[in-house]
């Protein structure tokens, strides 16, 4: 298991009411079900897609910076120290 730096962005924030959280996971996927786990179901609702079980459309994960659809997607493996950060859509104009 890795020991990671899972930062919350905007909306993400907004649901678990902390800009940061230390977590242990090795992968992606077991993150994200670790983060339900801890959050609960307003952490779900928003985030997660109920049909995949991945975030919901137009959400983001980057690990050191890099989106995950250019690693391995949701089994991305996380090493000790990476930094993975939850963006919600981004509107603008």
């Amino acid at each position: 298991m890795a020991q990671v730096l899972v930062k919350f962005f905007a909306t993400v924030r907004e649901v678990t009411g902390v800009k940061s959280l230390e977590l242990e996971a090795e992968t992606v996927k077991e993150l994200l079900q670790s983060l339900v786990m801890t959050y609960g179901d307003k952490f779900k609702d928003t985030v997660i897609d109920e049909n995949t079980g991945n975030l919901k459309q137009f959400f983001s994960c980057m690990v050191n910076g890099k989106r995950i659809e250019l690693l391995d997607g949701y089994d991305t493996v996380l090493k000790d120290k990476d930094s993975v950060a939850l963006f919600p859509p981004v509107g603008g104009g």
